[in-house]
């Protein structure tokens, strides 16, 4: 955790901020600090008496960490460290549908799209022709959407997988970004991607097979950091984010309602939030009834997705919150590689919106059917 986006952020506790107060947390353990670069430690909030660890430089905010510890154990524990050979042997013990088969094929399919267009070894397109750098190029499109100039303020990159939309967003903007994502094992990837210019990762070739790739970045790496955060509860008073990001992460959220709203919540008056999401919606991830769109197709909008999300976006019953749409949407391409011969192609929906003046998000649970 870079102390210069701590200090500059503030992130409040998530447990205090839910019930209505906003504590700051502070530093109350340092272990490991190299050039205002935090890699070991506890945050602490004095109200609650709360504590959030760093670890591997990725501070973890999130409202219950104890369950989180829980839940993610095995990958907060996980060696980064093994070597191809003995990572391959593992990955042949634990077999397929295993928890390191899972999170292997996970991480493969990110850092694909986010940084195999800078890998010396990649050669040509993947199965189908598809193309990596698919989340680079969304950022590209939705800067150019934009139709005012950002106000003066830091960025939120929310979902940031690997890392590559945040580095592309302080590249193209000259702002201090910061990339939270929930995932354990992609926020290690993106922070050692986006804050130490370094990629390594095993690289889906077939089946169990899989080939270390490791390369290093010409990237500019001064305005960058990663937390674990849950987008549902950001640890941020309101009006925080001149610009908020959110690239194909709102059907991987319990309620993307909330997300919305939350989103908007932490922007400035006239902020603005770049989104798209290719509506590829699993119900142990999302519940069906806060799908935007995809069911209900005997209602007044037919179960589109686009219609729905709309009206999210605009004034009315089906509101959330305080972003409102800007511009036409664009569609664009993404492509997510399996391995050598298979890759998923999606058109991801790409939209720009701006928090309205006076507006206040409202961050409870919505219904959006």
């Amino acid at each position: 955790m870079r102390r210069g986006h701590f200090e500059m952020l503030q992130p409040v506790c998530p447990g205090c901020h839910a019930r209505g107060v906003s504590s700051a947390l502070g530093l109350s353990v340092i272990e490991d600090e190299r050039q205002g670069d935090i890699l070991a430690g506890i945050l602490g909030c004095a109200d609650c008496g709360a504590e959030y660890p760093i670890i591997d430089g990725l501070p973890i905010i999130v409202p219950d960490v104890r369950r989180y510890v829980q839940d993610n154990l095995f990958y907060i524990m996980a060696r980064t460290d093994l070597t191809p050979a003995v990572e391959s042997l593992l990955g042949d013990a634990s077999g397929p549908g295993s928890g390191m088969d899972s999170i292997r094929q996970h991480v493969s399919s990110y850092v694909w799209d986010h940084w195999a267009d800078h890998d010396p070894q990649e050669r040509g397109p993947a199965a189908g022709g598809a193309l990596p750098g698919g989340v680079a190029r969304a950022v590209i499109s939705g800067l150019e959407m934009m139709a005012h100039d950002i106000p003066p303020g830091p960025v939120l990159d929310i979902g940031c997988g690997a890392g590559r939309s945040t580095v592309e967003i302080a590249q193209r903007t000259g702002r201090h970004v910061l990339g939270i994502d929930v995932s354990t094992p992609l926020a290690r990837v993106s922070r050692r991607a986006a804050v130490d210019g370094k990629v390594d990762y095993a690289r889906r070739r077939i089946g169990l097979v899989y080939d270390r790739r490791r390369f290093d970045l010409d990237i500019r790496r001064d305005l960058v950091d990663v937390w674990i955060c849950d987008a549902l509860a950001l640890p941020f008073v309101s009006a925080t984010f001149a610009l908020a990001v959110g690239l194909n992460v709102l059907d991987c959220l319990a309620d993307p309602g909330l997300g919305l709203a939350q989103m908007g919540r932490v922007l400035v008056p006239d902020g603005q939030a770049l989104l798209s999401v290719p509506f590829d919606w699993t119900g142990h991830v999302t519940p069906v009834e806060r799908w935007i769109g995809g069911h209900s197709q005997r209602g007044p909008h037919a179960g589109s997705a686009e219609a729905i999300l709309e009206l999210m976006l605009g004034e009315g019953p089906l509101s959330s919150g305080s972003l409102r749409r800007e511009k036409p949407a664009r569609e664009v391409p993404w492509h997510v590689r399996i391995h050598e011969r298979s890759c998923m192609h999606y058109l991801a929906h790409l939209i720009v919106a701006q928090r309205a003046a006076g507006k206040m998000a409202d961050t409870r649970a919505l219904d959006v059917g």
